[in-house]
């Protein structure tokens, strides 16, 4: 569903059911990424509203717009919320929207009930290299950040398919040559390792080719008030185990920057939980948003 603010146009997923009753979680997608991460991860129904989340403008199914900042995003969110009119929620971000989820949070809007940022480093730091083949070379910005950010590779028969349904391009092998949306290349030690992280690299493939240049530079330029951050309650951090781009211990340092929080540690994977494990991140995210009703 399409909901129109004051400055742009923004596609809402699950949100034509909301049962004003429950309590409504809204998931901010990572940089490049959109609502697709959040079609397998499952809360109690018995409690929540099905997880509604927003794309931001040029991701997924929300219009281009010439937005370039983690506040700017955060404002977007916020008119959205507002025209939404939700009482109860709960905002959860991954990685970049786990920074807007603190701008957001900093602004205490009335019914926010907690803030949950998944796999989030606060500052966030990104490197040259990646931020150059985020705009030139899309395939390497995507190889890096699986290589370092997966820890558990699913099946084929397992991960999900809904990750790759934006656009047409996917992954043909044969005798190790891979055919991807970026061209082909050569497999050398393990071709189907290759296709089964396909779902996922999909998720970066969006319609405007910049994107993930736009959001990681954000990511990289954003800073908060240290009162500003001393202010949010309610504050949990949600941390893979085997994450190598918001490593554990980097997050755990982050505990510090808060008057409190919660640290969770979700064991067995690494930067995208809803992709390596959708199960035991569902029961992770509940057990944590229960504790806020």
């Amino acid at each position: 569903m399409f909901i129109e603010t004051k400055s742009a146009e923004a596609f809402c997923f699950n949100l034509n059911s909301i049962d004003m009753s429950k309590d409504t979680v809204l998931f901010i997608a990572g940089a490049g990424m959109d609502h697709r991460i959040v079609r397998n991860i499952e809360i109690d129904k018995e409690i929540f509203n099905p997880i509604i989340s927003i794309d931001l403008p040029g991701h997924g199914n929300s219009p281009p717009k010439e937005i370039s900042s983690i506040e700017s995003y955060g404002d977007f969110i916020c008119e959205v919320v507002s025209e939404l009119n939700l009482k109860n929620f709960h905002i959860c971000g991954h990685s970049m929207g786990g920074l807007i989820a603190l701008n957001i949070a900093s602004n205490n809007l009335s019914g926010q009930k907690s803030t949950s940022l998944i796999n989030c480093l606060y500052p966030l730091f990104v490197g040259s290299a990646l931020l150059d083949d985020s705009i030139r070379n899309l395939d390497a910005a995507t190889e890096f950040m699986t290589k370092y950010g997966v820890h558990k590779i699913p099946s084929k028969s397992s991960s999900t398919k809904s990750f790759g349904v934006l656009g047409s391009s996917f992954y043909k092998k044969n005798d190790g040559l891979v055919n991807s949306p970026y061209g082909s290349k050569k497999i050398k030690n393990n071709p189907d390792e290759e296709v089964n992280l396909f779902p996922l690299k999909k998720l970066f493939n969006q319609v405007t080719k910049k994107i993930m240049f736009v959001d990681l530079n954000a990511c990289k330029k954003y800073r908060m008030d240290t009162k500003e951050l001393k202010k949010i309650d309610n504050l949990v951090l949600l941390a893979g185990e085997h994450d190598k781009l918001a490593p554990l211990e980097k997050i755990m340092e982050m505990e510090s920057l808060f008057k409190e929080c919660k640290i969770k540690k979700m064991e067995n994977v690494g930067h995208f939980p809803f992709f390596e494990d959708p199960k035991g991140f569902s029961k992770s995210l509940n057990t944590i948003l229960k504790t806020y009703i």
